[in-house]
């Protein structure tokens, strides 16, 4: 495909079409994301809607391998729109399948989940049966991912109904397998042994080398379970075959643990040393380089801090033996008694610093401790938020047509946005600082979506941060200001705008402008009585900050607050 391009006259339609295909095979993952922005650009020339929604989903493919998790659900969003104002269907639901695809790896189940409803409730009513019985076991494995194995077998016992049509062995392969593995976690060994077997055979045939590895070392553990400990030791040993063969890193560290602990179990210690070896050695070839370094980068602070104090030591001695020389001439009793002296001075500055030496090490423990214990609040706050949002919603659908619905799915944005903050804190790390850019380009991205909006809005957010009792008023201002225009300001306007921007100003205050072309702040948003309008008032309020509206040629929100 690359020699095509390069030497054949091609349309700039098929040279965008040609790039996005050679980037979905391009190993190299750099150069693929290059091929998929010149297909982008070039769908964007020729004003190509299709093309542009297919570069974009090779666009979030790649970012997402590159960890950059924001320009993927980004580049998702924008194809995900092109296909709803095409009409297209079937597109919108493999979209759906790659948000989830990101929301579950990133250990965000509930969305995931609710994505993949979406896709599967387009696929039944099309007539791509194997697409449908693919997302059927997508979801299944989602459940199973997230613990709740009873939904999980649901959903994997209604995929291989639908392939005794089908007939897909494939389908049939990873519906037997992760079955088995569920059947395995529930203790039902028998039921577990056949299903697992099963998908190992057909697995082999269609060379599914990852898979048939994964399978068997489950099959392994389920016939040590049933003291079948020849088969389970063959089980994995072929497991751990296959993945060195193919180079599976993470299989072969997995299985060696496995072999190591079966071996031991069976007291044949000099076979269970060499899989623990085994294990150690692809563990460290694995584990995350940057913790490494910045453990490493801590001895070496600690080791120098220690030669220091005693160099200070050492030449404090120094000074002091210089001292007691001079004096030798007082007399010999003198001397004994300035050492014995000095022997006890420096005894205890030795006590003192491995006292010293004992606190770092504690202090550092600390530390360690209160990074995780504050990573796994945000996880639990995000977890019981998205919970909340998914409740409101539900209840909201109950109250199709009544009053209330409207302040539900309020209160469920304004959820929404509180669990993004926390969601940014849990990926990010254990800082309780907040990238502004990244957060407020998803946050807005998401209401337009939510909205169904037809255009995009103008961003212009500098690159700052902020701490998270900052980001919550602030997500919260915003979100209530572009909810009230996306819901009053666009009516009859035919080319709707919208203009954000965020810019540190002087000192620690930051100013936000929200400009739109709509029908004015005269509009039901402008009611001074409503919740939302007074809690922008108490949130800026909150910030220091001050707040002042212009209604000409459409609304511009000006809000000035002490942010950093």
């Amino acid at each position: 495909m690359i020699n095509i391009l390069r030497t054949q006259d091609l349309t700039q339609k098929e040279r965008s079409k040609l790039l996005s295909l050679a980037s979905h095979y391009h190993r190299d993952i750099d150069s693929a994301l290059h091929m998929a922005k010149q297909s982008l650009q070039l769908a964007q020339n020729i004003e190509e809607p299709l093309l542009q929604a297919e570069a974009l989903e090779e666009i979030s493919h790649l970012e997402r391998r590159l960890g950059n998790n924001t320009k993927s659900f980004k580049a998702t969003f924008e194809a995900l729109e092109i296909y709803e104002s095409m009409e297209l269907s079937e597109r919108q639901a493999a979209s759906f399948t790659q948000l989830a695809s990101n929301y579950i790896s990133d250990g965000d189940y509930i969305p995931g989940i609710n994505y993949l409803t979406k896709a599967m409730e387009i696929y039944a009513n099309s007539d791509k049966a194997t697409n449908y019985a693919l997302t059927v076991l997508n979801l299944g494995e989602a459940y199973r991912m997230s613990g709740q194995l009873d939904s999980a077998v649901f959903y994997f016992e209604e995929a291989l109904e639908m392939n005794e049509t089908l007939d897909n062995e494939v389908l049939l392969g990873y519906s037997k397998g992760n079955l088995g593995m569920v059947q395995s976690a529930q203790n039902k060994i028998g039921l577990a042994q056949n299903n697992l077997t099963e998908a190992v055979g057909v697995l082999k045939k269609l060379g599914d080398s990852y898979s048939t590895s994964v399978y068997l070392a489950e099959l392994g553990k389920v016939h040590e379970l049933n003291r079948e400990y020849g088969l389970s030791e063959e089980n994995f040993l072929e497991a751990l075959e296959i993945a060195q063969k193919e180079g599976f890193k993470e299989q072969i560290r997995d299985i060696g643990i496995l072999l190591s602990k079966f071996y031991e179990d069976r007291s044949q210690y000099r076979k269970a040393l060499q899989f623990e070896r085994m294990y150690s050695i692809y563990q460290d070839s694995l584990v995350n380089k940057k913790n490494i370094q910045d453990i490493e980068r801590i001895k070496a602070s600690y080791e120098i801090d220690k030669r220091e104090s005693e160099i200070g030591l050492l030449n404090k001695i120094n000074e002091t033996q210089k001292y007691v020389l001079y004096l030798v001439m007082l007399g010999f009793v003198s001397l004994l008694i300035f050492a014995y002296i000095l022997r006890r001075g420096y005894r205890r500055i030795k006590r003192a610093n491995a006292v010293l030496a004992e606190q770092r090490d504690l202090i550092a423990k600390k530390e360690r401790e209160k990074a995780l214990l504050l990573r796994e609040l945000n996880h639990r706050i995000k977890n019981n938020l998205q919970m909340i949002s998914s409740l409101l919603s539900l209840q909201g659908h109950q109250l199709e047509g009544h009053p209330a619905q409207e302040a539900l799915l309020e209160g469920k944005l304004r959820v929404e946005a509180l669990s993004l903050v926390h969601r940014k804190l849990y990926q990010d790390g254990v800082d309780t600082r907040i990238k502004v850019k990244e957060y407020m380009e998803e946050l807005i991205y998401g209401l337009f979506h939510g909205y169904g909006a037809t255009f995009k809005p103008r961003l212009d957010i500098s690159d700052i941060n902020i701490t998270i009792d900052k980001a919550i008023p602030l997500a919260l201002i915003i979100n209530e200001v572009i909810v009230n225009a996306l819901k009053y300001a666009y009516v009859n306007i035919d080319k709707p705008t919208m203009k954000v921007v965020l810019k540190r100003t002087r000192g620690d205050v930051v100013n936000v402008q929200v400009g739109d072309n709509g029908i004015g702040y005269a509009s039901k948003c402008a009611n001074e009585n409503s919740f939302g309008i007074k809690l922008i008032h108490s949130l800026v309020e909150q910030l220091e900050g001050s707040l002042s509206i212009k209604a000409e040629k459409g609304t511009c929100w000006n809000i000035s607050m002490r942010l950093l």
